[in-house]
């Protein structure tokens, strides 16, 4: 009984906004590591209706509140990495699946190689607009995905580079101008 209530409620919030739709165009689909030793950690997934109460609640940020109330989507995945496993193989696998991920629809923006870390920021545009952006960082603790998924304007993305290291809100802001 308890697993057909659960089966029920989890129906319920993938068709109510409630959790990161995989129908949208901004969603890319991470293939999980088949390495030994990860331990997933954290999963997140926020849909529409989520984010609009989010920004309902941003007074104090106007470029925050147009951020979110654009987004249709946003998934975290954090995988813990234990001493264990094989990084170098890990970080091999994961470029493997990184390219796998994206097509030609995807456009890589910040690349991050490192001795024991990469960071990989690629973006989905059509138009003008951006439909998409998509995190892949990897180091000798975590493993992490993060898809970011809606019609943002490019007016707005400064919003993220305080949460992407190494960028700037002006290399963010130039996607979808000239």
């Amino acid at each position: 009984m308890k697993i057909l209530a659960l089966l029920l409620i989890a129906t319920f919030l993938t068709g109510c906004g409630v959790t990161a739709s995989s129908r949208n165009p901004g969603y890319v689909q991470f293939d999980t590591p088949k390495q030994t030793g990860l331990t997933a950690d954290t999963s997140i997934s926020l849909g529409p209706r989520l984010l609009r109460f989010a920004a309902q609640h941003v007074d104090d940020d106007p470029q925050t509140k147009a951020l979110l109330q654009s987004l249709e989507g946003v998934r975290v995945s954090v995988y813990q990495v234990s001493a264990t496993v094989d990084h170098i193989a890990l970080r091999d696998e994961v470029g493997v699946a990184t390219a796998k991920a994206f097509d030609e629809h995807w456009s890589p923006i910040v690349r991050v190689v490192e001795d024991d870390s990469r960071v990989h920021i690629f973006v989905k545009e059509q138009d003008g607009l951006l439909l998409g952006v998509a995190i892949v960082a990897v180091d000798q603790e975590e493993l992490v995905f993060v898809n970011i998924m809606g019609e943002m304007a490019a007016e707005n993305l400064a919003a993220l580079s305080s949460v992407v290291p190494g960028t700037d809100s002006l290399a963010l802001s130039s996607i979808g101008g000239e």
